[in-house]
């Protein structure tokens, strides 16, 4: 897709940029933003998640649009009786705005997006609309009472999908890899397919053993693996243990509950501990130096930086200031509320597949065991950019019944692709 196209098509129509893991999504997001920004126009990002709203340089739209704990358009409208100096502000900057990107839309409940529909018509917002995602990936999760788990309703199935009348644009060349046996079965493991092929190709992996010589990047379910095996292995480093502390800065003295959210939302470690030898991962880009996922181990470790031996080079890294904003609803520049001051490397012994949200891992192993929703399986293979140095781990019984309870075909998704197509 050339960004020529996309630029005419966002003269009449929202869009709706789809396709699997891989495909160039991100990447033509930030070309856009960057069009954008040239051509005098205002434009701005929003992320589902904190991650997403990294990945493009942006805010969470639950901060954007001003919705609290509302979780449908009955509890915002009680909720907007308490807001009305900050929703004027906000009237302001979307009757400004040309264009809105919401990315990671497949994590956006039904109920969500109605509510950013309806947020949108009540400020008499103009511009156009881009929401980027696939919907075969991680889906949303709402909390029932008593805090157990159920399966939400998807961003097409609410009334306001239909009338944003989104014009789709599918990826499909996938940039991550060249290998075409791995590019097939990713799309099959995406689209939930679990035929012969598939078990075949995965219970390879699992047998596989990776070279001596290569430090993997293991990817974990759950929080609780991945601290224990980034403990471990650094224990075994024999260097000194360096402790990089980040630095908070509450700049328009928000509440400690508000900068805490924030905080927890971030990639970055609130103590990063490290030694020379370690292994490490880098968790933004920085466009020449490194890029999201890029691997290296540490030379050195200074005061104020970090060497970073990575694909044959020496980096310097310097810590990275993240920034809670706002925007301003005159300039429509960002308002910096906090900031944070973080080396942006993590331990890369071990990360979990929702903060593997991406990546690009040469080198890497996918633990199983604690998969627990639709589509975490095909997002923790699909970081692999180099599947020659992939490998599964998995330590329970029956892999093949394994695989069929966690790789099957989403009906509801289905559907909406087919149409769509």
């Amino acid at each position: 897709m050339k960004l020529t196209k996309l630029l005419s098509y966002l003269e009449k129509h929202n869009l709706f940029l789809t396709g699997g893991a891989g495909v160039g999504k991100s990447y033509l997001v930030n070309e856009l933003i960057s069009t954008y920004n040239r051509l005098g126009k205002n434009v701005i990002a929003l992320g589902s998640t904190g991650i997403s709203a990294l990945n493009v340089n942006g805010i969470t739209l639950h901060s954007f649009f001003l919705f609290g704990i509302s979780k449908n358009l009955q509890e915002l409208s009680s909720y907007d009786k308490k807001r009305k100096k900050s929703l004027a502000e906000l009237k302001k900057i979307l009757q400004k705005l040309d264009l809105l990107i919401i990315d990671e839309i497949s994590m956006v409940s039904n109920h969500l997006m109605d509510m950013i529909y309806y947020r949108l018509e009540q400020m008499g917002f103009n511009g156009k609309v881009v929401v980027v995602g696939d919907f075969y990936q991680l889906p949303p999760i709402i909390k029932k009472e008593k805090n157990s788990l159920f399966q939400s309703s998807y961003a097409f199935n609410s009334s306001a999908w239909e009338k944003f009348r989104f014009k789709t644009i599918i990826l499909k060349d996938v940039k991550r890899t060249s290998d075409k046996e791995f590019i097939i079965i990713l799309n099959k493991i995406r689209k939930g397919i679990c035929d012969s092929e598939v078990k075949a190709y995965l219970y390879k992996l699992k047998e596989k053993k990776l070279s001596s010589s290569l430090e993997p990047t293991y990817l974990y379910g759950r929080n609780k693996e991945v601290n224990s095996l980034n403990e471990k292995k650094l224990a075994t480093l024999k260097s000194y243990e360096h402790f990089y502390f980040w630095q908070v800065e509450n700049i328009a003295n928000i509440s400690q509950e508000r900068l805490n959210r924030w905080a927890e939302s971030l990639i970055v470690d609130e103590i990063l501990h490290l030694k020379i030898g370690a292994k490490v991962i880098f968790c933004i880009n920085n466009w020449g130096e490194f890029v999201n996922g890029q691997e290296g181990v540490i030379l050195d470790l200074k005061e104020d930086a970090v060497i970073v031996l990575s694909r044959g080079k020496k980096i310097k890294v310097k810590a990275h200031t993240f920034e809670l904003n706002e925007i301003d609803s005159e300039t429509l520049e960002p308002i910096t509320l906090a900031i944070i001051k973080q080396f942006p490397l993590k331990l890369a012994y071990a990360i979990t597949i929702h903060k593997s949200q991406g990546m690009s891992i040469d080198t890497l192993v996918c633990n199983l065991d604690s998969i627990f929703a639709p589509g975490q399986l095909y997002v923790a293979i699909s970081r692999s950019s180099n599947p020659k140095n992939l490998a599964i781990e998995y330590s329970k019984n029956d892999f093949n019944s394994y695989l069929e309870k966690v790789i099957y075909p989403n009906e509801e998704v289905d559907s909406f692709y087919k149409e769509l197509e």
